[in-house]
């Protein structure tokens, strides 16, 4: 009977497995591509060793004692121990064991030239197509070379230089003939990689052995023990029978990074659970939508079920004819849903591998998890009809025969269940609060804290069913006075209160759709003004830095037979040469300022590696300002400030945990200092640098006086922190992140504050005069350049080709944009995703609500209604519920990230406002105003059904 019915419905019944088969088809998708992001062992295998039976790399190893990952370098190791000075690492090459043949495998770079520039090109020294790599590496265009005067290349790179299989391609190794595209399993086809043989790379180019890579080719495989000898000579395997088959917790040191392999696959599990979440409020949503569906249909059904009452039929058998329906649509929605989506996945997935993206792993069907989203359609369907046959079937048979419909009552229970949920809410979220207060201080408690965010959560979840239990309430006293309202509000109001059975699964549809609007918007509002609040200001807006001397390594061009025991040598720029380029590629108006100043703690040189290899570091002595202990951050156990909003902790250097090209203390004249602060400088400030004074960028280094204290420090003894203090007299850094250097010498000058814009990386400036009476030797450090606004593409690379000659690796420029802006951009979004859901819930109701008084309005055609009437009705049904359910839905959304994000120190909660209000309401207006637009006015005439 059940399914005559829904074969003669099927409009309804189209609906309702729709509303079923859609979120089902969301968590299948999510479930098939989900899986497929991660790696089985054999896949892992392949596509890092290829036919091979492992690798041999460095372990970097500071005693005998350090021991691998099961997983060798797709892992970390785990070290224990003191560092053993006599400990000498051994080279991949030279621990090969017998029976297996080696293939020796280097990462470079090499450098090509394009225009004025040489870009850098990595570069993979090796015998790609050997049979022991396929899997690993596979030729997808061209052909193999026949000499050492052709080479293979990366699909990326054959894009990049717009290269054809054939044509030649000229390096700092030597220009090849490039005949195939070679593909590697690990990394996407766009990277730019160039595979040359050993015998087609200079020797400059391979590492002297300690840095290579050592694939070994055999038939016996790598074993634990096998690891655990090499690992006592410093080098560690990556074995493809560990990652098949890897040894017992008894065998090997306990290591967490074998639970979780990867970051990659906890991020994934992340985004797995995340969209779990929003599948099951998905779920809720239009299980509640396709409950009211069914009461409609329930009630088309009363004068049938009827006629079976009368016939002798029981309430249960009743009851299950109705269900009977939930699960014929509740199993067809579950499988239409999970089987198109997991072949939309697989779709998605061969479409990502055949273009050649290292994205998916592999096509990897979740059989269990299909199945049971089956399952979770077919309850879910059985859930949406179990209230409308319960309500249906415990009507008389005579009352169900008649026209009219009194309105239902109201639960007691509904009300206080629903109070009671509210009670259990307010006390899950009070006891996350308290245990958050308890370990607020403490960042060693990763466990307490997941512990009271899922409280928190809980009380969420708890607070959204409290309102959809109180909604026929709410909706009861919102109707209760309605005579004041305009005929068609009226109407919907009054209906509204009748059928509850159809409006408050409604109303609650709207509100889960708008919880997770409300709760997306404030927490994406909070976490990108967080962002842009912290963000790490290398300059004013539209300017960039350009050092003006640089460590060149030497390894950019092949050949060169530099010794890599004697260092970097230091590159000094002329900085006439660089002005005069810039003023040629951007025109004559591009201003520019020469700093000059100290030696930043971030541009320390580069030591030396002596033969008998022991490194020796340079001296790094730089000049930093004191901070009076007065004027001190204090901090908290977790290392962050007691209180945020700290004048102490806030402002230029505030974060020192980043550098810039900008020197320390900076030795220039009025123009260099309003280049820097970003406005004009204040008659103090000039009359401070006249008179032999500093300029500070933040008020943290004026002691008692109006003075500040200049030192020399060396960067590298930096001394530790004692119960916040700094050791000795070391006073450098204003804020949380910074180092405590020792003094070496210290003068103190006059101070006037006059800060920058924006909290750039510089302790004040001074000028030529003051720097020479302090002893500080000057050097210019960087060019400051002040862009009119940002670069285009086509400009950078002008610049960037202008700039080649001069400032080699540095001569790419990039313009200081400040923070993404792009906080309005996402709350729109979210605001149109939730508009979305809500108008279409709305717009659902207000189709259900009109089929489900056709009857009604046929009498009111016949007592002469306007045929403006029902379009006007169902506006106002939408608009009612989209309002209703809306507001109660931002409500639940919004308190508990509130709450979470005021338990986390130093955070900011922004409320967007403006979009909540247009969610609230143009949302529900603009669906009133659709929903009387596409009704038809023409009201039903239908001819009276009787007994007889």
């Amino acid at each position: 009977m059940a399914w005559r019915d829904i074969l003669r419905h099927k409009g309804r019944s189209g609906l309702i497995l729709a509303l079923i088969a859609l979120p089902i088809f969301g968590l299948s998708f999510a479930a098939t591509a989900g899986q497929s992001l991660l790696a089985t062992p054999a896949e892992t295998a392949l596509h890092s060793l290829g036919q091979t039976q492992g690798r041999l790399s460095s372990l970097q190893a500071i005693n005998a004692t350090t021991v691998q990952s099961v997983r060798g370098d797709l892992a970390f190791a785990s070290r224990s121990g003191e560092p053993d000075e006599k400990f000498v690492a051994a080279a991949p090459g030279d621990v090969i064991p017998a029976g297996y043949r080696a293939i020796r495998f280097d990462a470079t770079q090499v450098t090509s030239p394009v225009g004025q520039a040489q870009v850098k090109l990595q570069t993979t020294v090796t015998t790609v197509l050997d049979p022991a790599f396929a899997g690993k590496f596979s030729l997808v265009d061209g052909a193999a070379p026949t000499g050492v005067a052709q080479a293979l290349g990366s699909p990326g790179l054959f894009t990049r230089f717009g290269l054809t299989p054939g044509q030649k391609l000229t390096t700092s190794a030597g220009t090849f003939e490039m005949v195939g595209k070679v593909r590697d399993a690990g990394t996407a086809d766009s990277n730019s990689v160039l595979y040359l043989t050993p015998q087609q790379a200079p020797a400059a180019l391979s590492s002297n052995g300690a840095n290579s890579t050592v694939y070994l080719v055999g038939e016996r495989p790598l074993t634990w023990a096998d690891a655990k000898v090499f690992n006592t000579r410093g080098v560690q395997v990556t074995s493809r029978s560990l990652l098949l088959n890897p040894p017992s917790r008894a065998e090997r040191p306990v290591q967490p990074n074998d639970m979780d392999s990867s970051s990659r696959e906890q991020t994934v599990v992340s985004f797995v659970l995340m969209g779990a979440l929003i599948g099951v409020l998905a779920l809720l949503e239009v299980g509640l939508l396709a409950g009211a569906a069914f009461a409609v249909g329930a009630r088309k059904q009363q004068r049938d079920l009827a006629l079976i009452a009368a016939s002798g039929a029981e309430v249960s058998m009743l009851r299950l004819i109705v269900t009977a329906s939930g699960l014929w649509l509740g199993l067809a929605g579950g499988i239409v849903g999970a089987v198109l989506g997991s072949v939309a996945a697989a779709i998605v997935v061969l479409i990502v591998l055949g273009g050649g993206f290292a994205f998916f792993s592999g096509l990897h069907f979740q059989w269990l998890g299909v199945l049971v989203l089956v399952g979770v359609g077919l309850v879910a369907g059985w859930l949406a009809a179990l209230v409308p046959a319960r309500s249906v079937s415990k009507e008389a048979s005579l009352s169900s025969l008649k026209s009219g419909r009194t309105a239902q009552a109201s639960s007691k229970w509904a009300v206080r269940i629903g109070f009671g949920l509210i009670i259990l809410a307010v006390l899950a979220m009070a006891a996350g609060c308290a245990i958050a207060l308890v370990i607020r201080n403490d960042p060693y408690r990763p466990n307490w804290q997941n512990l009271y965010i899922g409280l928190i959560i809980a009380g969420a979840v708890l607070l959204v069913f409290a309102l959809i239990t109180l909604t026929g309430r709410i909706i009861d006293l919102l109707t209760a006075r309605t005579a004041w309202l305009p005929v068609a509000l009226r109407m919907a109001a009054r209906d509204s209160a009748r059928n509850r059975g159809r409006t408050v699964p409604a109303v609650a549809a709207v509100l889960a759709a708008a919880t997770l609007s409300g709760a997306l918007m404030v927490g994406a509002a909070s976490s990108l003004q967080q962002a842009s609040d912290y963000y790490g200001w290398q300059y004013n807006v539209n300017q960039t830095g350009l050092p003006l001397e640089y460590e060149d390594s030497g390894q950019a061009e092949a050949g060169a037979g530099k010794d890599a025991a004697a260092g970097p040598t230091l590159v000094t720029v002329d900085s006439a040469k660089v002005i005069s380029a810039l003023k040629t590629s951007l025109g004559a108006d591009v201003v520019t300022h020469v700093l000059r100043g100290g030696l930043p703690s971030n541009r320390c040189p580069s030591g030396t590696l002596s033969e008998a290899g022991v490194y020796t570091e340079k001296p790094c002595v730089g000049w930093v300002l004191a901070e009076p202990p007065a004027n001190r951050c204090e901090l908290a156990k977790d290392g962050g400030p007691k209180d945020f909003s700290d004048w102490r902790c806030n402002g230029a250097m505030a974060n020192t945990s980043f550098g810039t090209a900008l020197p320390p203390i900076v030795v220039g004249g009025e123009p260099e200092l309003a280049a820097l602060l970003g406005h004009a400088p204040s008659d103090a400030a000039k009359t401070a640098l006249k008179t032999g004074g500093i300029v500070l960028s933040n008020k943290i280094y004026a002691g008692d006086g109006g003075n500040a204290t200049v030192i020399s420090v060396d960067f590298r003894a930096v001394t530790s922190r004692s119960n916040g203090m700094y050791g000795g007299e070391s006073v450098a850094g204003p804020a949380y992140l910074r180092p405590s250097y020792l003094p070496l010498s210290s003068k103190t000058l006059p101070a006037v504050v006059d800060s920058p814009a924006k909290p750039l990386h510089f302790y004040g400036v001074v000028s030529p005069e003051t720097a020479k009476a302090m002893g500080m030797p000057v050097e210019e450090r960087t060019l400051l350049v002040t862009l009119d606004g940002p670069l285009s593409p086509a400009a950078g690379d002008r610049v960037s080709a202008s700039l080649a000659p001069f400032l080699g690796p540095f001569g790419s420029i990039n313009v200081e944009k400040g923070p993404p802006a792009i906080i309005n951009l996402v709350l729109w979004l979210i605001v149109l995703g939730g508009a979305l859901i809500t108008l279409s819930a709305a717009g659902i109701t207000a189709g259900l609500a009109l089929a489900d008084g056709r009857s009604d309005h046929a009498t009111l055609a016949s007592v002469g209604a306007d045929t403006r009437l029902r379009k006007s009705l169902s506006g106002a049904q939408t608009l009612m519920s989209a309002l209703l359910g809306t507001v109660l839905g931002i409500v639940a959304g919004t308190i508990p990230v509130v709450v979470l994000l005021s338990l986390q120190r130093g955070f900011v909660i922004v409320i967007p406002w403006l979009q909540m209000g247009v969610l609230v309401v143009l949302v529900p207006l603009f669906g009133a105003a659709a929903a009387w637009v596409f009704t038809k006015g023409n009201l039903p005439m239908t001819k009276r059904e009787t007994l007889a």
